[in-house]
């Protein structure tokens, strides 16, 4: 059974795109097939800066994503599963942003991470968001923290669950008058969908694409 080197996998796919492409990505669908959502601001639009940490932290035997679940009182996406993350403030960069923001909110401590790179930015119609989703990796093992006046829970998703052939899911829903299929992942009983998902689905389709022993775990 071959166990890949994953902070080597992790490195790698943080710092090279790896042939993929958003337009690669699951997107929102309709029941044809055709992409129903383009993920770039529309024309005129001048989108928010944000910031999301996607931690990669290494577990005896497999690594995990860390994920949360927002607290249900917030102004924005209350009680959905997110990636630590926030709106970059003036004079801030996406990967200070992200490292401000998961000691926020789970108070992880930026000196247990290596920062490697970014992901494609990913574009939120609904709040008008451009997100740049930061990747580490976690060297020294920590505790994650919730502030429960932002998380209401921490959950952790194993990276082969995420590698799965059957890992991402359709659904339909009926959106602004269409009926279109969405994408999400589930963990711990949850539904990853939405921006989170996207990110997760490039992380995925970037391992794919370097190698396939990330299957063999």
């Amino acid at each position: 059974m071959l166990v890949p080197d994953w902070q080597q996998l992790i490195t790698h796919v943080g710092t090279h795109a790896c042939g993929i492409q958003q337009h690669m990505l699951p997107m929102v669908r309709h029941p044809d097939g055709r992409p129903a959502r383009v993920n770039t601001p529309p024309a005129g639009a001048l989108p928010r800066p944000a910031a999301v940490l996607v931690v990669v932290t290494a577990d005896a035997d497999y690594p995990t994503i860390i994920l949360t679940q927002r607290g249900g009182g917030l102004r924005e996406h209350g009680g959905e599963i997110s990636l630590p993350g926030g709106r970059v403030e003036a004079h801030e960069t996406a990967i200070q942003t992200a490292l401000r923001e998961a000691a926020e909110e789970l108070a992880i401590d930026a000196q247990c991470l290596d920062v490697i790179g970014t992901l494609h930015p990913v574009y939120v119609p609904r709040s008008n968001h451009l997100i740049t989703p930061v990747l580490a990796w976690n060297h020294t093992p920590f505790a994650c923290v919730p502030n429960p006046a932002e998380v209401a829970t921490v959950l952790y998703a194993p990276l082969p669950d995420l590698l799965a052939d059957n890992a991402v899911v359709y659904e339909p829903h009926h959106i602004n008058g269409y009926d279109v299929e969405v994408p999400y992942f589930l963990v711990a009983g949850h539904k990853v969908w939405g921006a989170t998902a996207l990110v997760l689905c490039d992380l995925v389709a970037r391992i794919r694409a370097t190698t396939t022993r990330a299957f063999h775990t």
